[in-house]
């Protein structure tokens, strides 16, 4: 009699702990994907941002030719809304070897992840510079 009056009691406590505690592994769940969504952007802009900054620092080569090898990494990479930018600007086929010149690229994050920011809502915009010496 008294195993049957514990049994009742155990089966409300599972459910009074299952409505406390999934919400948490919800949260946890959609936290842990944003926060890889966001490291892959950061990736792709890296990525994006070095090949820019590689091209432009090579010899003979402006401002223009780095931005548009940026460009078509961000589209390649399925980047939407991205932008890139070399300074000092305009680099131009006469500057100096030995001038550092970076490249910045900025994406807004909300555009560019799967699902609308629920955790991480305070990421508007993602922004990655690399810094190079012209050869």
């Amino acid at each position: 009699m008294l195993t049957r009056r514990l049994n009742r009691n155990r089966r409300g406590t599972a459910t009074v702990e299952l409505a406390v505690c999934l919400p948490m592994l919800v949260i946890l769940t959609f936290g842990a994907i944003e926060t890889t969504s966001l490291i892959s952007l950061r990736q792709r802009l890296l990525t994006a941002a070095y090949e820019a900054v590689r091209t432009t620092s090579g010899p003979s080569q402006t401002s223009s030719a780095g931005v548009t090898a940026g460009t078509s990494i961000l589209t390649a990479r399925g980047v939407q809304g991205g932008t890139v930018t070399i300074s000092p600007d305009p680099v131009t086929a006469e500057t100096a070897t030995g001038t550092e010149i970076a490249a910045t690229v900025t994406a807004p994050f909300t555009t560019n992840s799967w699902m609308r920011p629920l955790v991480l809502g305070g990421v508007r915009d993602v922004t990655v510079t690399v810094t190079m010496v012209r050869q």
